[in-house]
C-alpha cells in the first residue's frame, strides 16, 4: 500500500473556516439534523480536564510511531490505498498507545475530531481519518459488500499503510462505535483500549426498522454505500461482546435526542459498559455530539484509558474521573 503525502495545510483551512456541516445521529438516514457546528473550544474549557489528566498520572511522553520525530504541535497527514481507493488520514502528537478516533454516521473524522487533536495530543499521539466516500476520501468501487467489518478492515489497512504502529486506543462516536468494537475484536493483540462515546448499539437496529418501516429514510447509508446492517449486527453479537479486561470507557450523552425511547438508550449504554471487566461508565453534559458540548469528559475518558493501557492498572472510578468536569455517574 502506498502513502501519498499531503501538504498538511491543504484543505485544512477550509475545514476550520467551515461554519456549517451536517450532524448525524446514531442511526439510519432518517435520523439526520443539520445544525451549526459550534467551534467553542476555548482554552478555559480544557484547563480542568488537563489538570485532572496530570493528577491521574497521564504523560504525553513516549516515542512516535513515525520514523521522523515530531513535536506534539505538528500535524501530519496523507492518503493510503486500501484496495484500489484511497482514504485520507491526519495525526498529531507523539506517544504510545496511539489514539485512533472514529467518527459517527456519515461523518468525516478529520472534521469531527479536528478541534480535539491538540488537546488529545497532550495525552498521546492521536490519528483520525475519513471513511470511504466521506470527506476527502475516495468512494469505494462498485460491487463491494459493505459492512462495519469491512470498514474496520479498511481502517487497519490505512494504519498499516501509513506506518501508524500499534498499540491503539480506539475511540468511536455514535455509529463509529460499531466500527471501533469490531476493530478491537478482530485486531485484539493490537488494541490497548476502547472508548465508546454515545455509541450506537445493535439492539437499536430492529426498533429503527419498525420506526421507519419501508421508508428509504430507514436505510443505513455511510459514505454513499448501503451498509449491510444485519450482517454487522450479527458480527457484533458474535465477536464484540466480551473484551476481557481491556480498558473500556463508555461516555453517555447528557440527553437523548433521537427517535427511539430513552429507556432503550439507557439500557444499551449501560450494557456497553459491561463489555469489559475493566470499564468505567460516565455521563457527559449536553447532546449526542459530546465532543462539541462536553469535551472535558471526552478528554478525561481518553486519558484514563491511555493511562490504564500504559500502566496495566485498573481504570479509576467514575467519581474520581469526573472531578473538575461537568460529568456525572449514571
Amino acid at each position: 500500500m502506498n502513502v501519498v503525502p499531503n501538504d498538511v495545510h491543504v484543505g485544512r483551512k477550509q475545514r476550520i473556516e467551515r461554519c456549517e456541516a451536517s450532524r448525524f445521529f446514531r442511526g439510519p438516514t432518517g435520523a439526520i439534523e443539520t445544525a451549526r457546528l459550534d467551534r467553542r473550544m476555548a482554552s478555559r474549557r480544557f484547563v480542568p480536564a488537563l489538570v485532572l489528566l496530570v493528577l491521574l498520572g497521564i504523560s504525553a511522553c513516549g516515542s512516535s510511531s513515525d520514523s521522523t520525530s515530531r513535536t506534539s504541535e505538528e500535524l501530519s497527514s496523507g492518503r493510503v490505498d486500501v484496495g484500489g481507493y484511497q482514504l485520507d488520514w491526519m495525526c498529531r502528537g507523539v506517544g504510545s498507545p496511539t489514539v485512533v478516533a472514529e467518527a459517527g454516521y456519515d461523518s468525516a473524522g478529520t472534521d469531527t475530531w479536528f478541534d480535539l487533536l491538540g488537546p488529545v495530543s497532550k495525552i498521546s499521539r492521536i490519528c483520525t481519518y475519513d471513511r470511504a466516500g466521506i470527506g476527502t476520501s475516495d468512494t469505494r468501487p462498485d460491487g463491494l459488500h459493505v459492512t462495519s467489518m469491512l470498514q474496520a478492515e479498511e481502517l487497519h489497512r490505512l494504519l498499516e499503510g501509513a506506518g501508524i504502529e500499534p498499540p491503539y486506543v480506539v475511540v468511536g462516536h455514535s455509529y463509529g462505535g460499531f466500527v471501533s468494537r469490531l476493530f478491537a475484536a478482530k485486531y485484539a493483540p493490537e488494541t490497548a483500549g476502547l472508548v465508546l462515546i454515545d455509541s450506537s448499539h445493535e439492539d437499536e437496529i430492529e426498533p429503527y426498522r419498525r420506526y421507519y418501516g419501508d421508508s428509504p429514510e430507514g436505510d443505513w447509508v455511510d459514505g454513499g454505500d448501503h451498509i449491510d446492517i444485519d450482517a454487522t449486527a450479527a458480527a457484533l453479537r458474535r465477536t464484540a461482546r466480551d473484551f476481557g479486561d481491556l480498558p473500556l470507557a463508555v461516555v453517555k450523552a447528557g440527553r437523548y435526542e433521537d427517535v427511539l425511547t430513552v429507556r432503550l438508550w439507557n439500557r444499551t449504554q449501560a450494557y456497553l459498559a459491561t463489555l469489559s471487566s475493566n470499564s468505567l461508565f460516565v455521563q457527559a453534559a449536553g447532546s449526542h455530539f459530546v465532543m462539541d458540548d462536553d469535551p472535558q469528559v471526552v478528554l478525561v475518558a481518553i486519558g484514563a484509558v491511555v493511562a490504564s493501557a500504559r500502566s496495566n492498572e485498573r481504570l479509576p472510578t467514575c467519581e474520581r474521573l469526573i472531578e473538575g468536569t461537568d460529568g456525572t455517574c449514571p
